[in-house]
């Protein structure tokens, strides 16, 4: 969605009938002040909201955190992870720079997936066969995907496995609650998409060729053992790369600069553009699962939604950008006339870009921009998993539906599902009606509507988060509209109650 702030782009819905008091500047209008200061390093950690505890897998939705603020529980999540490297050290020596590998001397992820736990999933859903799993091998140096068509069987599928192929689980977390926790909770610390695979491979094999990925991926050891080699970049183009690449032949990328044997318990994290491929020891099979994040989410994205939406509002609103090219353009500008240096023409034309570009420098909208990202990151995201004591306090609990009075004391059920923009009225994305399926958003976009009146009230929501605060305490003045918004937000199982 490349202009969420455009009302016609939007499917519209029921709005409450007010009356407007005034029609604030829209934010696409806003020009950033900019300064002169000397630039300084983006900090990758924001100040810390609280101490951070270490959160097993196993205990997501299940702590003494899972109930207060979700960011903590997030930043634990992510902690337990990659014990012993605190969180700060890990975002300045790790994340997007180098790997990490954690050697561990039990097996932290006991029960969180296993080989029980596949074929559970085979018998109980309906998978289909490369929509859902993946039989793949790798044979002289040539990767061979041998997946039928129609369901994934579980007689199929085993059969394959026991004639040496590996097994990939593309969307486990639309069948696997622990998976759709750990994504669910990782992506509220992340603020991008995080998904899931999940490789079983015989004892001696290896499913995929030499690759590198367009995500960066935590590698979590769940049974057995697989070693794993890495390999750098092939040129400094490949570093962070856009866009997976294509399976490597061994001859391209040399030797490994780093290998390790990881054991159940273990994890491995590299960057996107590290080559690397695994293969089991041949007296042991492996089961592994692939937890992957910030696809698409570089400042290069930012930029690319800062510039598109700044060339919109500089051609509606400067003259200068809506004038017709000179006839002659074509004669002096292009690649073949760029060696006409000294062309006095071509210069006055260049000149002329110069202009323009210093003039769109007036109109960046880097918080449209980052609006944008953020409502991509919850159309693309998974909707949130929900403890019971979420369950029993929101519109999930349906044998119990809340009558809301101005009394009434609520608070948002996670803050980072919710992104508010603000034009000519007020519109709230949320992922609640996403599916558990990465990147797969439900049957339309997450969107309630409300009038600028309402705009004090949805901030006050969002930034009293963690804590609850009463119905009649919201900045509207009349009591029937603050119900009003507190219900649509209920309707919509974004909110909890404290009782």
């Amino acid at each position: 969605m490349e202009n969420p702030n455009t009302s016609n782009d939007l499917q519209k819905k029921k709005k409450k009938k007010v009356v407007k008091k005034s029609k604030p500047q829209p934010l696409t209008k806003s020009i950033p002040q900019v300064t002169q200061q000397p630039l300084k390093p983006t900090r990758l950690v924001p100040k810390k909201k609280a101490e951070i505890r270490e959160i097993n897998i196993n205990e997501i939705g299940q702590n003494e955190l899972s109930n207060t603020d979700h960011r903590v529980e997030a930043d634990g999540v992510l902690a337990g992870l990659i014990t012993p490297i605190i969180i700060e050290d890990f975002y300045n020596e790790y994340f997007g720079l180098k790997h990490l590998h954690i050697k561990r001397s039990e097996n932290v992820y006991k029960n969180f997936f296993t080989k029980d736990s596949l074929d559970k999933m085979l018998r109980n859903n309906y998978m289909k066969f490369t929509e859902n799993v993946d039989v793949t091998n790798y044979v002289n140096e040539e990767r061979i995907t041998l997946n039928p068509e129609g369901r994934a069987y579980p007689s199929l599928v085993w059969k394959h496995y026991k004639e040496g192929c590996s097994v990939r689980l593309l969307n486990p977390q639309t069948f696997n609650s622990n998976v759709w926790k750990l994504c669910s909770i990782l992506q509220g610390h992340f603020k991008c998409g995080v998904g899931a695979n999940i490789y079983l491979t015989p004892a001696g094999a290896q499913g995929f060729a030499p690759h590198y990925d367009d995500v960066d991926v935590f590698i979590l050891q769940l049974e057995g053992k697989k070693e794993w080699r890495l390999y750098h970049p092939k040129d400094q183009t490949e570093v962070l790369p856009k866009k997976s690449s294509e399976n490597f032949a061994q001859d391209e990328i040399g030797e490994p600069y780093f290998t390790c044997t990881l054991e159940a318990g273990d994890l491995l994290y590299f960057p996107r553009g590290v080559i690397h491929q695994a293969v089991s020891p041949p007296d042991v099979h492996s089961l592994h699962i692939t937890v992957s994040t910030y696809l698409n989410n570089t400042w290069g994205d930012l930029i690319g939604k800062v510039l598109n939406r700044a060339l919109e509002i500089a051609n509606e609103d400067c003259l200068e950008f809506r004038e017709g090219l000179p006839r002659d353009y074509s004669d002096f500008l292009g690649v073949i006339h760029s060696d006409k240096v000294g062309e006095e023409r071509r210069k006055e034309l260049l000149d002329k870009v110069g202009t323009l570009w210093d003039k769109l420098g007036q109109y960046l909208p880097v918080d449209v921009a980052a609006d944008q990202m953020h409502i991509k990151y919850l159309i693309d995201s998974l909707p949130t998993a929900l403890n019971q004591n979420e369950k029993k306090h929101s519109i999930e609990d349906e044998t119990n539906p809340m009558k809301i009075k101005t009394d009434t004391r609520f608070r948002l059920i996670r803050q980072d599902s919710v992104r508010l923009v603000v034009e000519d009225i007020a519109i709230l994305f949320h992922n609640a009606d996403n599916t558990r399926v990465f990147h797969q958003i439900g049957d339309e976009p997450g969107i309630i509507e409300f009038t600028i009146e309402c705009v004090d009230a949805l901030e006050h929501i969002i930034d009293s988060y963690p804590a609850y605060i009463a119905v009649k305490d919201l900045p509207v003045d009349d009591d029937d509209q603050k119900v009003d918004v507190v219900s649509a937000l209920y309707e919509k199982g974004l909110i909890m109650f404290e009782k």
